[in-house]
């Protein structure tokens, strides 16, 4: 009765991982995977769209970018390949948990001589008698031997002091470590479109800067051969405005690649082939940065509960110290069962009356095997020990990208406000140096030097917005919170 029940309970837990283990990986390779609610794994199918049927005629949203790479990205689709692998070798860890049930037959046909003693030597004198002291002779019998049937087998192990369940457990958070995996790579794929977009634009507008600026240039030049023409300037004044004006012209030429390049490397964090068109939605033309953003140790805190490489790391932690255990307990007895039962039949029809049984009960354990166990204990000592390492390195990784994260919001919020206001004293430097130039109060070298500063507060402001938005994005990658990986997910 023991045994009915505790082979009741092993099944209710372990039947449905071990039937279908792709159940505890991730559906997709865009879906994330949602820790167990108490013994139970659970996936799910969070950060999921689809393709938009309007790609190509229009302007793609980031969130629509994000879509399409969380289906297309390469990396995700490798880390959801390696959960699931990680799943089905979860569900073989449980296969001990089962009795193992196996058929088997032969068929055995033999022809041999048989020896038959105790014959009186009277009857003796053919070839294949033999003549002994004692007054009986041997006789050699040849004939055939047959015998075939089946027999079925039922193996169990009783009890091995919890070898098994340490094998799975340490199969169970491995399989944790792989999934968590896949959310973090989920996370910097999210990561790295937003950095590719926001890049992406920058270059955009420094593009747009420089046409700009060689529109100055221009102006200057024009100016310039003005005064030249009527004998206000000299010919060097339109030399050295001539001379902008080239720069300004190869400038725009270079960052007309820096943007082809921008848009190649989006498209490949997307996973398309960088030959591929298509448009995004451009940055609003007012950007307000105004951040209330909690402590940085509140937000430590935040990404110790929801950073998914930490939570691997853990994980992995958790299933080496699994497969300590277990290598501890490979020295202790096991004791299995054997159950088999069959039918044999033989030569002339003879077949055995009532079916065989033969039921064993054995104990068995490692008396020496050239330290093999002991070498097994000290090398998963040594995973333990480079385990926590990872997860104390990690842990220090992500406590700095937190950090950092958190004053590069502040310090991007303030270069974006302080390079408007450059950007129209420059601009306001500029006209009046080319008024007065016209005038004949300023010099070109004033009409350049404005130019040259007015350029560089384009570059800046571009420059601002692309490290603001970044800012937001890393912040979120930081503490984890670029995709909702919740807890846990109710019943």
């Amino acid at each position: 009765m023991l045994r009915i029940v505790l082979f009741l309970f092993l099944f209710s837990s372990c039947a449905r991982d071990a039937r279908d283990p792709f159940e505890l990986a991730p559906s997709t390779p865009y879906a994330t995977y949602v820790p167990m609610q108490g013994s139970r794994l659970i996936s799910s199918k969070y950060c999921q769209t689809l393709l938009p049927t309007t790609f190509g005629k229009g302007e793609l949203s980031l969130a629509e970018l994000l879509d399409i790479a969380l289906q297309n990205n390469p990396s995700t689709k490798r880390t959801w390949a390696m959960a699931r692998s990680s799943a089905a070798e979860y569900g073989t860890s449980l296969a001990p948990f089962y009795p193992s049930l196996q058929f088997s037959s032969f068929y055995f046909r033999q022809r041999a001589a048989f020896p038959q003693t105790g014959v009186p030597t009277a009857t003796a004198g053919s070839p294949t008698t033999l003549s002994s002291g004692s007054g009986t002779s041997s006789t050699i019998s040849e004939g055939y031997f047959t015998e075939a049937g089946p027999d079925v087998i039922l193996s169990y192990t009783l009890f091995d002091f919890g070898q098994r369940t340490a094998a799975a457990s340490a199969a169970r958070e491995a399989l944790y470590y792989a999934d968590l995996t896949h959310n973090q790579q989920i996370q910097t794929v999210l990561q790295e479109v937003m950095s590719g977009y926001y890049t992406y634009l920058y270059q955009l507008a420094v593009k747009r800067a420089d046409e700009a600026n060689l529109a100055n240039a221009e102006m200057a030049l024009d100016a310039a051969n003005e005064k030249f023409a009527f004998g206000l300037a000299a010919l060097g004044d339109v030399a050295q405005a001539r001379t902008q004006y080239l720069q300004s012209k190869i400038q725009l030429t270079t960052q007309k690649q820096n943007v082809e390049q921008s848009f190649a490397q989006l498209a490949v964090d997307m996973g398309l082939p960088a030959t591929i068109a298509f448009d995004v939605q451009p940055l609003p033309e007012q950007v307000v940065a105004d951040p209330l953003l909690e402590d940085v140790n509140t937000l430590v805190s935040f990404a110790q509960q929801q950073r998914q490489d930490f939570l691997a790391a853990q994980a992995d932690v958790r299933s080496k110290e699994a497969s300590l255990l277990q290598a501890q307990r490979a020295v202790y007895p096991t004791i299995d069962s054997q159950l088999s039962s069959g039918r044999y039949w033989f030569q002339q029809g003879i077949v055995e009356p009532e079916n065989h049984w033969t039921a064993i009960l054995s104990l068995s354990f490692p008396i020496f095997n050239g330290f093999y166990y002991r070498n097994e204990i000290k090398s998963a000592e040594a995973n333990v020990e480079l385990s926590r390492a990872g997860l104390l390195q990690t842990e220090l990784s992500m406590i700095q990208s937190v950090t950092n994260a958190h004053m590069g919001v502040h310090t991007a919020a303030t270069n974006l406000k302080d390079t408007d206001e450059y950007l129209k004293a420059a601009e306001l430097e500029f006209n009046i140096a080319l008024a007065s130039y016209k005038a004949g109060t300023m010099t070109i070298l004033d009409v350049l030097q404005a130019q040259s500063s007015l350029a560089d507060a384009r570059s800046q402001k571009a420059n601002a917005e692309k490290n603001w938005f970044l800012s937001l994005a890393e912040i979120a990658y930081a503490t984890g919170s670029l995709c909702a990986c919740p807890s846990q997910e109710p019943e």
